[in-house]
């Protein structure tokens, strides 16, 4: 039988017996605490933070950190907070699987190191699932092209094996000789400001690269066209070295020889998380590790920010209060918050938003935009769970790039996420199926101070106290198909939830040659989910710095998806910047300040000494 779950309207609550709930109706207890804190507390800032969504949390988050003695209000328009951060529980036989309407996994790698700092500062480590470097989910990635999976080239399987995927999929047609001869063309003049990822990478390499292979990658991260998209935001080094050094080849050659260039700001950024005071269990995990989830999903990451922010007592969450107006005060010196719940503003030292620029400047004085004018795409994504194991090959998922034929792909599917390649069942946690080597292996985890990796994942403690994700008893195969993105720019209506769980049923039959029902589904929409960052984003966000700090004098600021990065990771290092310029108190700060600065420097590549008497960079 058929069992379905609601989608994403329905969304997760916060669980009683981990937290005071802050929907409307329950929420009076928590108010009254933080405001005989607030009356007993001299603070130094009053902040509001506009959207509960994750960078909403996050920017809390990171005020009750480096301020403090700052009183924070979070306004949220809806009755949960957590934005697209959605896991949910779905009873099946024999147990329970865990569904994610929207982000699966972090990496812990660049801006990721603000997520694993939460691990560690959020006391999440018995709850994180890492999914190692070595195992088939980091290995095996694959593109559908043309009518079949294709497995990308990784260091792993080695230089010959490598090779002959390439000479004989008709998907890398041309690889070759384009990477060859990209050093010998020309860059570009310097009177071209922007152009899109597609005609950037096209001009450098070949069309044929970005039809097959690079639109595809461009699916799963934006949903978005790699001909629209712009190359100078979204690839900004390569795009730096096409002008700077005439090829984005010889760029990676200055790199390895002098060392990697980025903005002093990435380059304090960095220093600070090397400073962190890392726990040495994670830290050595974190450097085997691809990417990581919780036990309850990423909705757990939003429960755990929540509490700690309860905790502090500091912070005041305002579920189901919309903003209506945002004005600066008529002294300057703060801005002015009116929600549809009460008709006399609300008086703030900052405001913060974490809102689309869409909401933000509908908040604005008439004749007043905020921020710039950003496209979105709207994104569908289909949970499937079925009983039998393994129906799919071992690996991540898969992407499809625009060359994909229409009638191999006419459910416009952007791509398949092979969801029990990173969450272990109680099947993976079952020592009684190990091997010789997965008990070697144990033991030389043990003694390197690690967390224990046995059958491609990882967990403290174990096996004392296994972390998994599906209680089922035996594994069964659960993946997720993502519909949408900008296929369906200019469509007047979406898929409802039947059209969307057929649709995705039909890619799983063609692609995969799954025909059985599902045991349990979930159809999620997410409307205007992704911000696109066409071509003159970076143009745009420039003047909408300008704009604000002008007309706000920094009482003003903003962060979020559409600024820059649209991921999770992402919008916690928007968050995190956005604080920082509050600390530091620089003058005209907006959360834009450091969009397109050039002011670069070069760290000279470290040499370190290992075992044989080699050394490497």
């Amino acid at each position: 039988m058929l069992r379905r779950t609601n989608g994403l309207s329905t969304a997760l609550k916060l669980r009683p017996s981990q937290l005071p709930q802050f929907t409307a109706p329950t929420c009076t207890a928590t108010l009254s605490k933080s405001k005989r804190q607030y009356a007993t507390n001299t603070h130094s800032h009053d902040i509001a933070v506009l959207g509960g969504g994750i960078t909403g949390l996050a920017t809390a988050y990171y005020i009750t950190q480096q301020l403090p003695r700052a009183k924070v209000t979070v306004y949220e328009s809806g009755d949960r907070i957590g934005g697209w951060l959605n896991s949910k529980r779905v009873e099946v036989k024999g147990g329970d699987v865990l569904f994610e309407a929207g982000p699966r996994t972090l990496r812990p790698a660049s801006n990721g190191v603000l997520a694993a700092r939460l691990i560690q500062e959020l006391d999440m480590g018995n709850d994180t699932i890492f999914t190692q470097n070595s195992s088939p989910a980091a290995v095996n990635r694959f593109l559908y092209y043309p009518d079949h999976l294709v497995r990308m080239p990784h260091p792993s399987y080695g230089f010959w094996e490598n090779f002959q995927n390439v000479w004989s999929e008709d998907i890398f047609k041309g690889t070759l000789y384009a990477s060859a001869t990209e050093f010998f063309k020309d860059g570009r003049d310097e009177s071209v400001q922007d152009e899109s990822i597609g005609d950037f990478f096209s001009r450098r390499f070949s069309k044929t690269m970005v039809d097959r292979i690079l639109s595809g990658m461009i699916h799963g991260i934006y949903a978005g066209d790699a001909y629209k998209l712009s190359a100078k935001s979204l690839f900004p080094r390569p795009y730096r070295d096409d002008l700077m050094h005439g090829s984005v080849f010889a760029g990676l050659v200055k790199t390895q020889q002098e060392g990697v260039e980025m903005t002093k700001a990435e380059m304090n950024f960095l220093q600070e998380m090397k400073d962190f005071n890392w726990d040495p269990l994670l830290r050595a995990t974190l450097k085997d590790t691809s990417v990581f989830t919780f036990k309850e999903g990423l909705g757990m990451l939003v429960d755990k920010l929540a509490r700690k922010l309860w905790e502090s007592g500091n912070v005041e969450i305002k579920t189901s209060t919309p903003v209506k107006a945002l004005k600066l005060a008529d002294d300057k010196t703060g801005v002015e918050v009116t929600s549809f719940k009460s008709p006399e503003p609300v008086r703030h030292d900052i405001a913060i938003s974490a809102l689309s620029p869409a909401h933000l400047n509908a908040l604005a004085p008439p004749n007043t935009t905020l921020a710039p004018e950003t496209p979105t795409v709207s994104v569908m994504t289909v949970n499937l769970y079925f009983p039998q194991a393994d129906m799919h090959p071992p690996g991540f998922g898969y992407l499809i790039p625009l060359a994909t034929p229409f009638e191999n792909n006419p459910e416009r599917a952007l791509g398949v996420v092979f969801d029990t390649a990173y969450s272990p069942s109680m099947t993976d946690t079952d020592t009684s199926k190990w091997t010789f080597n997965d008990m070697e292996e144990l033991t030389r985890q043990r003694a390197a101070g690690r967390m224990i990796n046995v059958n491609d994942f990882s967990w403290y403690n174990f096996p004392e106290k296994p972390v998994v994700q599906d209680s089922v008893g035996e594994r069964g195969t659960k993946v997720t198909v993502m519909l949408g993105g900008h296929w369906w720019d200019g469509w007047p209506s979406y898929p409802d939830e039947k059209e969307g769980l057929a649709m995705a049923r039909s890619v799983l039959s063609r692609h995969l040659g799954i025909q059985q029902e599902p045991e349990a589904w979930a159809v999620n929409m997410g409307a205007d989910c992704i911000p696109q960052y066409t071509v003159g984003h970076e143009a745009r966000l420039k003047a909408a710095h300008s704009a604000l700090a002008s007309q706000y004098s920094g009482k003003l600021r903003v962060a979020g998806n559409w600024m820059q990065g649209v991921g999770v990771n992402d919008c916690l290092r928007s968050a995190w910047d956005v604080v920082k310029g509050i600390k530091d108190r620089k003058d005209g700060a907006t959360g834009l300040e450091n969009v397109g600065s050039q002011d670069f420097v070069r760290l000279k590549p470290v040499k370190v000494a290992r075992e044989g008497g080699e050394e490497q960079q």
